[in-house]
């Protein structure tokens, strides 16, 4: 079992259940927010959502919560007043959490069994603490580290933040410390599709299946007018290491149980059956670009544990 986290327009995203088995969809519950996907993890049962997510207003603005697929509806809530959010599932009744306190933790409404412990790995890095171990706990291997470049001097810096040059998150502005006078900001307009805070060299991660390597590669931050996390996929021959496939910009992509690869594109998922990888046949499941929000209240039986 998988979940999908539909977006769009930006401030709504609904929560699809997917039967890998059967490619069924179970369409679910929308969210007028905005789900935060990279810090987002299913138990190994696929029973439990934990999500991080906001939408700028009170009484939480920013929260964590456990949830049960399709619906977003909380089992339990965690309010993060900023900051990193979101959780990583070590078992099935076992959830570490992003700054979490266990005086906090013990206060939540949780059935007998299921420990919340918080996260004590390393914060920051290119996609963030608790997404780069699930990408490692799930047999990904990161091939190459991305490393930001600083805007004035050209000297590699490592870490989130560019030194002398700054975006402004969701818009098509950036500002340096380049100004006339010390301490004067300089402020300049960009084009659209342009990457705010390129990494030289750039991130890539990379899966292998049989005489296949599934390789996601990160060109930087923040591309205007588009993602936060720009990610194109390439397929490898394991053997030669030559390119079999290029996906150019795509949303996600991944291995299936069974060896098929599956990934989404343009608003709709695609299954290529591991026998026609090489010939490059994938079959479209579903396509959700014409989704839109409607008011679904999660049934009485998704509300509990």
């Amino acid at each position: 079992m998988a979940v999908v986290l539909r977006r769009g327009p930006a401030r709504r995203v609904q929560l699809l259940r997917w039967d890998l088995q059967t490619d069924c969809f179970q369409k679910g519950q929308w969210l007028k927010g905005r789900v935060y996907e990279r810090y987002c993890d299913l138990s190994p049962s696929g029973r439990y959502l934990v999500y991080w997510a906001g939408n700028h207003k009170a009484p939480y603005y920013h929260w964590t919560a456990v949830s049960r697929p399709p619906y977003l509806t909380a089992l339990s809530l965690w309010p993060t007043h900023g900051g990193y959010g979101g959780g990583l599932f070590v078992s099935e009744k076992r959830l570490l959490l992003s700054f979490l306190s266990k005086r906090v933790a013990k206060e939540k409404n949780l059935p007998d069994g299921f420990e919340i412990e918080q996260w004590m790995g390393e914060y920051g890095g290119a996609y963030g603490h608790i997404t780069e171990n699930r990408l490692l706990r799930d047999g990904w291997h990161h091939e190459q580290i991305g490393l930001f470049r600083s805007s004035k001097d050209r000297e590699v810096v490592a870490g989130p933040v560019r030194e002398n040059s700054f975006s402004i998150l969701g818009s098509d502005l950036e500002f340096s410390d380049a100004g006339e006078r010390p301490g004067q900001l300089e402020y300049r307009k960009v084009r659209k599709g342009k990457i705010l805070n390129p990494f030289d060299p750039i991130d890539i991660w990379r899966k292998k299946r049989g005489r296949h390597l599934l390789e996601m590669r990160m060109p930087g931050l923040h591309e205007v007018g588009g993602p936060a996390y720009p990610t194109e996929y390439r397929l490898i021959c394991a053997e030669t290491g030559g390119v079999i496939w290029d996906f150019v910009r795509t949303d996600w992509a991944d291995w299936d149980a069974n060896g098929d690869l599956l990934y989404a594109q343009a608003g709709c998922i695609f299954r290529v059956h591991s026998a026609k990888l090489d010939s490059k046949e994938p079959n479209k499941l579903i396509d959700l670009t014409d989704a839109e929000f409607e008011p679904i209240e999660a049934p009485s039986e998704f509300q509990r544990w």
